[in-house]
């Protein structure tokens, strides 16, 4: 969004810190995860349906594309109508559509129920961002937002593990209900939590947004950081999702196992932030780079073994989410960076990327699950060295393109 496109009618008043990171952190969460939390319900869902675990993937990518694809509406929508109104609007969507899946009698249904409450979901993330850089204190505001990237990141990994933990209490429908319940709730809270709209005089939002588009799509350093991203978290669900239809007889016919094997990779999620200084040394191209591509051990070695040990698993898995931990959040910096005046188009197209990356994992096991638990892991294998090659030519780029030398020309 350019800085020109909108102006607001009043200053901007700064934001209680505390009580808005926090309910603002909670809430990442419980959206982000709303994605991933179907995984270890495929089998439930698939047996009350009389269908197969495969087919029901389709409530992962149904869910998926409809949240990656709101963002380049959502986006411009709270730049015209405020932060706050897009907030709500979209939890109240979120939650009504989550309470109609819980009574989903056939895939098909859930599947449009997925669909809304990925539109709904959308609503969140965009705006949320905008607001912390808008309203939180200068002084506190890389904390408010990493908190919440943070918080985004681990739902990849704490909507699977509530889920599977509720599903064994409630089943997989309870499941729906808690999350519809929890929803509300943080809807309700962030009303009150978050400041009223700012007046705002807006030249066409939308029709900026796609012209910075357009403009972004010229630029062969993203082009690749996009199709890079693709990847990242394409093979994280991939993962997740062949290791819980097809991965070790040990896991697979196990709940238990599948429960400890995702909450082992927590503490790799959390202690990213810790390591940022340390992170920061590294150009974030190369860094993303070097993640990806020493990841891809996991799928090698798990697909070479065949039938591992859960601890060899557990371990290699904790690799594996640490890697992909590290992929992101220089990445998105740098695609402000390098967007210059169309920073909201530039992030927006990477979230759509990543977003649409982890849609398509499901289907991509999906479709080579009958060539068996090697073959997937190997072409998870594959598609992780393609991102990292695509990363090692953006960071060849990015001398020439960062820091604004040559793109400031072009804004």
């Amino acid at each position: 969004m350019t800085e020109t496109a909108l102006r607001t009618d009043n200053p901007v008043a700064g934001a209680p810190v505390a009580r808005t990171v926090f309910v603002m952190t909670v809430t990442g969460l419980l959206v982000v995860g709303q994605m991933y939390l179907v995984l270890p319900l495929l089998p439930a869902m698939a047996q009350d349906w009389h269908t197969t675990a495969t087919a029901a993937t389709w409530t992962a990518t149904s869910f998926g594309f409809a949240y990656a694809a709101g963002f380049l509406i959502t986006g411009p929508l709270s730049d015209l109508y405020g932060r706050r109104r897009v907030v709500v609007t979209g939890l109240g969507v979120l939650a009504v559509a989550t309470v109609a899946a819980a009574f989903a009698t056939a895939l098909p249904a859930m599947i449009v129920c997925r669909i809304v409450q990925g539109v709904g979901a959308a609503g969140f993330s965009p705006a949320a961002l905008a607001y912390l850089s808008e309203r939180i204190p200068p002084a506190r505001r890389s904390l408010a937002v990493t908190c919440l990237v943070t918080a985004m990141v681990a739902a990849t990994v704490t909507g699977q593990l509530v889920a599977q933990a509720l599903a064994g209490i409630a089943g997989w429908r309870g499941v729906f209900w808690f999350n519809a319940g929890f929803v509300a709730v943080l809807a309700f809270s962030l009303r009150l939590v978050m400041l009223p709209d700012l007046r705002r005089r807006s030249a066409d939002a939308l029709g900026v947004f796609f012209s910075s588009t357009r403009r972004l799509l010229t630029r062969p350093v993203l082009i690749l950081i996009y199709l890079g991203a693709l990847s990242v978290l394409g093979v994280f669900v991939a993962m997740y999702t062949a290791l819980q239809l097809y991965g070790p007889p040990a896991l697979v016919g196990d709940p238990g196992a599948m429960l400890a094997l995702r909450a082992s990779s927590l503490p790799a999620l959390v202690a990213i932030p810790f390591l940022a200084s340390v992170l920061d040394r590294v150009r974030p191209t190369l860094r993303a780079a070097l993640a990806l591509g020493t990841g891809v051990v996991t799928p090698l070695v798990l697909g070479v073994v065949g039938d591992p040990p859960a601890v060899m698993v557990g371990g290699l898995m904790f690799l594996f989410v640490a890697k992909i931990a590290m992929v992101s959040p220089g990445l998105t910096e740098l695609v402000g960076q390098l967007s210059g005046q169309a920073r909201g188009a530039g992030v927006a197209l990477y979230t759509f990327a990543l977003l649409a990356g982890a849609s398509l994992g499901p289907q991509l096991v999906s479709a080579l699950g009958g060539h068996g638990f090697t073959a997937v892991l190997l072409t998870i294998s594959g598609v992780q060295l393609a991102g990292t090659a695509l990363l090692l030519a953006a960071d060849r780029l990015r001398p020439r393109a960062a820091d604004g030398r040559p793109d400031r020309g072009r804004r």
